[in-house]
C-alpha cells in the first residue's frame, strides 16, 4: 500500500507553522498582493439553462407582439363598435322624429274625420228638415188646392206674399214681460210703453236707434201684461237686439216676428223633439240656423227655445 505524502511544514515569518509549502500566509501580503493571490472563477452555466432562457425570451417578444396586434385590433373593432353605435342612434332619432310626426298626422286625421262626421250629421239634419218643410208647404198646398178652387197661379202668389211678409217681420221683434199701465188714455199707455222699451233696448244695445212704432198685441186684459211688437226700419237693429237676448231680465223675454207658417213650423219642431226626448234621446235643443229652428245636439247647455 502506499502512503499519501503530505507537504513538508514550513516555518512562517511570524515563528508558526503552516500546515502545507504551497500555502501562502495571507497575513503577510499587502492589499494588492492579495487582490492579485485572488483568482476569480466565472461559474459555468449549464447549456439546458440557456436554451430555456432563449425559448423564455422568444414566447414572450411572441407574447408581446401578439399582445400588441391584439390590442390595435381590439381598438379598430371599439371604434368600428362606436361608429355603429352612432349611426344606430341617429336612425333611432329619425325614427322617433318620424314617429311623432306620424302620430301628430294621425291625430289631425283623426280629427278631420270627426269633423266630417259632424258636418255630415248636421247636413243630414238640415236635409231632413228642409224635406219636412217641402212637405208641410205641399201638403199646405194641397190643401188649400182640395178645399177651394184657387189656380196654381193664385197658390205661387200666396207663397210669394209669405215671403214679403218674412221680409218685413224681419225688421220687427217681439218683447214679453214689460209691465203694462192701466191707465185709460190710450196716448198715455203708448208713451208709456215707448219708454219702457227704449230702457230696455239702451240695455241691450247703447246705439239702438228709437222704434217706428210699439203696439201691443192682443186685446186688452186687467192685470195681464201683453207682448209689445216693435217696428225698426232696418233688419241690423232687430238681429243685433236678438244676438244680446242674454242680456234680457229673468222675467222678459225677446222674438223675432214670425209669421203664421213659421210659427207651425215652429210647434212642428217642439213637437219633433218632445217625441224625440220621450225615445230616450238627450242633450237635444232647438236652434235657429240660418234662419230655421232645427233639432242640434246640445254642446254648449243652451236653453231651448
Amino acid at each position: 500500500m502506499n502512503r499519501q505524502k503530505t507537504s513538508p511544514r514550513t516555518m512562517l515569518i511570524s515563528g508558526s507553522e503552516s500546515a502545507g509549502g504551497s500555502v501562502p500566509n495571507l497575513s503577510t501580503l499587502g492589499d494588492n498582493e492579495f487582490q492579485e493571490n485572488i483568482t476569480q472563477r466565472k461559474r459555468k452555466e449549464r447549456p439546458e439553462v440557456t436554451d430555456y432562457k432563449e425559448d423564455f425570451s422568444s414566447f414572450r417578444n411572441e407574447m408581446m407582439t401578439f399582445l400588441q396586434e391584439f390590442g390595435k385590433t381590439q381598438n379598430e373593432n371599439i371604434n368600428h363598435i362606436r361608429e355603429e353605435m352612432s349611426e344606430i342612434k341617429k336612425e333611432i332619432k329619425t325614427i322617433k322624429s318620424a314617429t311623432e310626426n306620424f302620430s301628430k298626422q294621425f291625430e289631425q286625421m283623426k280629427n278631420e274625420i270627426e269633423n266630417i262626421k259632424s258636418n255630415n250629421n248636421k247636413t243630414q239634419d238640415k236635409i231632413n228638415i228642409i224635406e219636412k218643410e217641402i212637405s208641410h208647404i205641399k201638403g199646405q198646398r194641397n190643401t188649400d188646392e182640395s178645399s177651394t178652387t184657387k189656380s196654381p197661379l193664385l197658390c205661387n202668389e200666396n207663397l210669394i206674399l209669405e215671403l214679403k211678409d218674412r221680409c218685413d217681420r224681419e225688421k220687427n221683434v217681439i218683447i214679453v214681460g214689460i209691465s203694462e199701465t192701466n191707465d185709460k188714455n190710450p196716448n198715455t199707455r203708448r208713451s208709456y210703453d215707448k219708454e219702457e222699451v227704449m230702457k230696455l233696448m239702451r240695455s241691450l244695445y247703447d246705439d239702438c236707434p228709437t222704434p217706428i212704432k210699439t203696439i201691443r198685441l192682443g186685446k186688452y186684459v186687467p192685470n195681464k201684461n201683453r207682448p209689445i211688437k216693435c217696428y225698426f226700419n232696418t233688419t241690423d237693429t232687430a238681429r243685433h237686439l236678438l244676438r244680446n237676448k242674454k242680456k234680457m231680465p229673468e222675467n222678459m223675454h225677446i222674438y223675432a216676428d214670425q209669421t203664421p207658417t213659421q210659427i207651425k213650423y215652429l210647434q212642428q219642431v217642439k213637437e219633433e223633439l218632445n217625441t224625440r226626448l220621450e225615445k230616450g234621446e238627450k242633450d237635444l235643443v232647438i236652434k235657429y240656423i240660418k234662419g230655421l229652428p232645427t233639432i242640434i245636439v246640445n254642446k254648449t247647455n243652451q236653453k231651448n227655445l
